[in-house]
């Protein structure tokens, strides 16, 4: 049995399962598929979220969660 996901996308319901993730989509901000919103699901989630400073307005979604695998060559 599939555990929850950390991370689900509203708008695509793309889901993300690793801790790791979770904390680069934090930064991010959004979905990195489709821009969507971003449902955090963890229990252990900070209360407060992370707010996008300007530095990281520019920041590409690769650069933090690293190049795509599974869906890149669909």
């Amino acid at each position: 049995m599939r555990p929850a996901p950390r991370v689900t996308c509203d708008d695509c319901r793309f889901a993300w399962y690793g801790a790791s993730a979770e904390d680069g989509l934090r930064v991010v901000g959004a979905c990195p598929k489709c821009g969507g919103h971003l449902e955090f699901l963890a229990a252990d989630a900070p209360a407060a979220s992370f707010a996008v400073n300007e530095r990281l307005a520019a920041v590409s979604p690769a650069t933090v969660l690293g190049l795509p695998t599974s869906w890149a060559t669909r």
